[in-house]
């Protein structure tokens, strides 16, 4: 159990530094400085920046499907389509970390990483609907709106104020209701 909270405490501190810095300067170097590690024993929890790198998307990935678990108060397989899609817009809306996105962005295409995000999204998130389905084209405006929201709160120096993400919520949670 002690390797497990070890670890999670290296990749906060992992997130830490792609939060302040970006991607590109994440070495094994640079954690071990952060951590205060030696090299070696970060390389016991991870052989490989690409290794650290995966396990980064797989621990932000897993916060993630943590928290659309609290907000549904169960799991995905459990909860109907209303209380998952209820749960992506509620924790889309709540403040977004740059890490995500800059991580989501620079590895949509490298190993499978996009896709680890992807499941999460396909299991929780109001699909593409048909273009006929008036229901669905409100609740798939209501996840772009809060894909939006999410972004923008990831890269805005300037937080909504809490009367206006109130409203824009309220508005949302009615969009996924069907009512106008």
């Amino acid at each position: 159990m002690a390797r497990a909270s070890k670890r999670d405490g290296l990749l906060e501190a992992i997130v830490s530094i792609i939060e302040r810095d970006g991607l590109t300067p994440l070495t094994l170097d640079a954690v071990a400085t952060e951590t205060g590690m030696t090299r070696a024993g970060l390389l016991y929890h991870f052989p490989s920046r690409e290794a650290l790198i995966r396990a980064t998307h797989e621990h932000l990935t897993g916060q993630w499907e943590r928290d659309l678990v609290a907000s549904a108060g169960k799991s995905a397989d459990e909860a109907s389509a209303a209380e998952r899609h209820a749960a992506y817009v509620n924790v889309c809306v709540k403040a977004a970390r740059r890490v995500e996105l800059l991580l989501m962005l620079e590895n949509t295409e490298s190993g499978g990483l996009g896709e680890l995000w992807q499941e999460v999204i396909d299991r929780w998130a109001p699909p593409v609907p048909d273009p006929g389905d008036a229901a669905g084209v409100d609740r798939f405006i209501a996840r772009l709106a809060a894909d939006g929201l999410w972004m923008h709160e990831a890269l805005s120096s300037r937080p909504l104020p809490a009367a206006l993400r109130k409203r824009i919520v309220e508005r949302l949670a009615k969009l996924l209701e069907g009512k106008d």
